[in-house]
């Protein structure tokens, strides 16, 4: 079978564990990394400090020329952090193929612009194919050949199709859908929701207040989804509720972690000066509501989750002002 060429742009832990998979699957995988020492230690040692667990597959190749792997690329994962996609999507767009498919692996919404990542793609070069891969994955768990299942969208039902089948493996199994807009949704607001799962166990608030505040975020997710153009049985998927249960409950989850020690200060202030590791769902909190201020879409656990963050809000304050709102059919 002919094996197909994927270039992976971006190597911390995501990224990493994805150009594993796809190598596993029998593909042909250039794996860019900005950094010089992190190629020479994939080329030399097949590790990485970014996912120090992994011993990566020889066949991988790293290197630091982004333009050899876009030329080279019959496809492309895309797996910068939500706030550089812009940046280095900018970068890759005089290299890539015009028939090369992107693939957004990133969960997050713009800051500057509330645009979600395929928004932003599309801005910078229309007619780039787009697919969306998204759902329940922690990257320790895909590298070390946990079973793990995920979403693979696409407005082409033939080209979603065609990544699940170069990215399938005995333990990576995706399912392909046509929905490209809620598993960006649901990815980028399962972090601010895990967030908000972390604050309320950090504050001993209880398994039902945990469970309430999820079971309302999925509300909100369709919502917000459905507003931009999604379909609102995709949040009950993978890349929907598969996603939030897996961030919102466990410690791995650096959103929920970030939460959970918020809850357990009793404010962000202290826990944000102190934070050196990114946590997506901080930036997604504020640019989510920025979108959804603009659409006229209420999202009363996103909002309490921003002013926590940026705000100061007392998160005592924050719970009673949900608990507080008018009654109301579910």
């Amino acid at each position: 079978m002919l094996k197909t060429n994927i270039g992976v742009i971006g190597a911390g832990a995501w990224g990493t564990a994805l150009a594993m998979t796809a190598s596993k699957a029998g593909n042909n995988v250039r794996l860019w990394a900005r950094e010089a020492e992190t190629v020479q230690e994939i080329n030399t040692e097949h590790r990485t400090a970014f996912l120090p667990i992994a011993q990566l597959p020889e066949a991988i190749e790293a290197t630091n020329d982004m333009k050899s792997v876009l030329e080279w690329a019959d496809c492309v994962l895309l797996v910068a952090p939500a706030q550089f996609t812009r940046s280095v999507f900018e970068q890759m767009a005089p290299h890539l193929k015009t028939v090369t498919p992107v693939v957004l692996c990133a969960k997050g919404i713009e800051l500057s612009t509330g645009l979600l990542m395929s928004e932003i793609v599309k801005e910078i070069r229309p007619q780039t194919p787009l697919v969306v891969l998204s759902g329940p994955g922690f990257a320790a768990e895909v590298a070390k050949e946990h079973p793990t299942a995920v979403t693979i969208a696409s407005d082409s039902h033939m080209l979603a199709e065609r990544v699940c089948r170069f990215m399938k493996t005995d333990y990576f199994r995706p399912y392909s859908a046509t929905d490209l807009i809620t598993p960006q949704v649901c990815g980028a607001m399962k972090n601010v929701l895990a967030i908000a799962s972390g604050i309320s166990d950090g504050c001993n608030f209880g398994d039902n207040a945990r469970a309430a505040l999820l079971t309302r975020g999925l509300a909100e997710m369709s919502r917000f989804a459905m507003a931009i153009g999604g379909k609102k049985d995709s949040v009950l998927g993978l890349s929907g509720i598969g996603d939030l249960m897996l961030t919102a409950n466990s410690h791995q989850s650096r959103n929920y972690s970030f939460g959970y020690e918020v809850g357990q200060a009793g404010w962000a202030k202290p826990v944000l000066e102190h934070c050196t590791k990114t946590v997506e769902g901080v930036a997604t909190a504020s640019s989510i509501m920025k979108r959804a201020r603009q659409l006229q879409v209420e999202l009363p656990i996103c909002s309490a989750v921003e002013s926590i963050i940026y705000h100061e809000q007392p998160i005592k304050e924050a719970m009673k002002k949900l608990l507080d709102r008018p009654l109301r059919a579910e």
